[in-house]
């Protein structure tokens, strides 16, 4: 920028003090005309910046004066513990890639200044082995948002973790015809909550295996047409279809006897999962919450047997054999 020139100063002098100030850090005009110069080569006098400011004030931007200390900008868009709540809620997400979580958070950040962001730094605690490789997340939430707006059925490429940790299309690429009803984020991950064109049911989709997802210019069939669904609840839904527990984690040997249920174990386990033969047999090794994996086996338990270790597996024994108890009775 040329020396001297004062068009256009105001936004500058904002950036400056959204960058550079809060509550707890102030700038004077000198250090304000010093940061100016040195990032834009922009040379004003005090007069502008004073000028500047005053406008800003006037424009509704919370400028506070500390006399001698200087001056901040006090309100932004977001107060520090909204923002610290939406941060930590996307980096909580399992659907999201690590590359658009820290896109996302920047963009969300950028009106604070750099001591706040620095306050966040810490909230990154999933790591990228749980989180989606998905590139067509956003799209396809996207795509979804217009259909269910539009009141249109869709149709896309439904898919599955192979053994190899790769996704891969389901039932040979069979194309799904869907009535798209809601989306639901439960557990990090988000789902579409519709009917399977040829039944007269209610289906979830993990919206991260959904690809080659089209929008038909066809109307969706109504939700209150499926039996029993004329008085449906999203809120009620949810509760019923559900599941953090404390206590040590265990390294845990996993047999498993159905295939499909790789893309189960990598859900709710993450990328870090290991997925090997061993004698012809399928298994699966993660250290994980011994109060989780017990939960979690005896849901799955007609496709899966924990191995190891040994005192897990008593345990669960344990509450089978309660469980059996209770139901002979």
């Amino acid at each position: 920028m040329i020396n001297g020139e004062k068009k256009g100063s105001i936004l500058y002098v904002l950036e400056i003090l959204k960058r550079y100030t809060d509550k707890n850090h102030s700038l004077t005009y000198s250090q304000i005309l010093e940061k100016l110069e040195n990032e834009y080569d922009l040379a004003i006098d005090r007069k502008t910046v004073a000028r500047d400011i005053d406008i800003l004030s006037s424009f509704g931007y919370e400028i506070i004066k500390r006399g001698n200390y200087g001056v901040y900008l006090g309100f932004r868009d977001f107060e520090e513990g909204q923002l610290r709540f939406l941060v930590d809620a996307i980096y909580s997400s399992r659907s999201m890639p690590t590359q658009y979580a820290r896109e996302l958070v920047k963009q969300l950040t950028k009106d604070h200044s750099i001591y706040d962001r620095r306050k966040f730094q810490h909230l990154e605690k999933i790591d990228d082995d749980v989180r989606s490789d998905s590139r067509q997340l956003f799209l396809t939430i996207e795509l979804l948002e217009d259909a269910i707006s539009g009141g249109k059925k869709v149709e896309f490429q439904y898919n599955a973790y192979g053994t190899n940790k790769k996704l891969k299309p389901k039932k040979d690429g069979k194309i799904y015809k869907i009535n798209p009803y809601y989306m639901v984020n439960t557990h990090g991950n988000y789902y579409l909550v519709c009917n399977y064109d040829k039944y007269d049911n209610l289906g979830n989709y993990k919206i991260e295996f959904i690809s080659d997802l089209k929008i038909l210019d066809e109307p969706v069939k109504p939700l209150s047409s499926l039996p029993g669904q004329e008085n449906f609840s999203i809120k009620d839904y949810i509760k019923e279809h559900i599941y953090m527990n404390a206590g040590e984690s265990v390294e845990a040997k996993i047999k498993i006897d159905d295939e499909g249920k790789v893309s189960d174990i990598i859900s709710w386990f993450g990328n870090r999962v290991g997925i090997f033969f061993e004698n012809d047999k399928l298994y699966a090794s993660i250290r994980v919450n011994e109060n989780s994996l017990i939960y979690w086996a005896l849901q799955y338990g007609q496709s899966v047997e924990v191995v190891e270790p040994a005192s897990t597996r008593e345990k669960i024994l344990n509450i089978l054999d309660k469980m059996v108890e209770k139901y002979k009775n």
